[in-house]
């Protein structure tokens, strides 16, 4: 009987070692990995081992050595952002960033000129970006008795760039150009409110509403 048992475990493993053999669906042993970024926003260009791979996100890099990279992201207006990545043989591994916003908040720096022996004013602004405004309202008393009016001026995401092709800050003026007198009655005691609202041009494109009161 152990004879018997003995002969049909040596025939079992001799069927199994044929059959590992003869398999024409099992996966080759010890293949390279895989890699597969993404990124939010997309659109980064990818570095791998501080080698240009000439891809962006999301994308995929084939037939990597088992081993450790290093990997960059690059977007403009983006922090570039770095992290290391295990590739194993015979797996695909995805790795998935958000993206840091590279751009200060928005800032605009507001002043003003008075004309015609100061009883005029004019406002003038200037941005640490280029941004896409909206609309400015500003409102302002029109007299001594402390009544005031409240002017919108319509941007419609018009792009208002902060620097010009030299790199000299521009400056922007309130009232705007094309829409009438370029100066506001000037009352004293009174405070100007000025409200400001858009968005970035580039980067995340966060929306912004800036309020400023300036006595004149």
């Amino acid at each position: 009987m152990r004879t018997l048992i003995a002969i049909f475990i040596v025939t079992f493993c001799l069927f199994i070692v044929q059959c590992t053999e003869d398999c024409t669906d099992c996966p080759p042993e010890n293949q390279p990995g895989n890699l597969v970024i993404k990124s939010n926003p997309s659109g980064a260009r990818i570095y791998l081992s501080g080698n240009d791979t000439g891809k962006d996100t999301p994308d995929s890099i084939l037939n990597l050595a088992a081993g450790n990279y290093d990997v960059f992201l690059y977007l403009q207006y983006y922090d570039t952002a770095s992290f290391t990545v295990t590739i194993n043989n015979n797996l695909t591994t995805t790795k998935e960033i958000n993206l840091i916003d590279g751009l200060p908040f928005v800032d605009i720096i507001l002043d003003y000129m008075t004309f015609y022996g100061g009883d005029s004013v004019q406002f003038n602004m200037q941005l640490n970006q280029d941004v896409l405004m909206d609309s400015i309202i500003i409102r302002r008393p029109i007299d001594s008795t402390g009544v005031y009016e409240q002017k919108t001026y319509l941007y419609n995401k018009e792009l208002l760039v902060w620097k010009d092709q030299f790199g000299n800050p521009i400056k922007y003026f309130l009232p705007p150009p094309d829409s009438g007198p370029q100066y506001y009655a000037r009352i004293r005691n009174f405070d100007y409110f000025i409200y400001l609202y858009g968005q970035k041009a580039y980067g995340a494109k966060v929306i912004f509403y800036l309020a400023y009161s300036i006595g004149v």
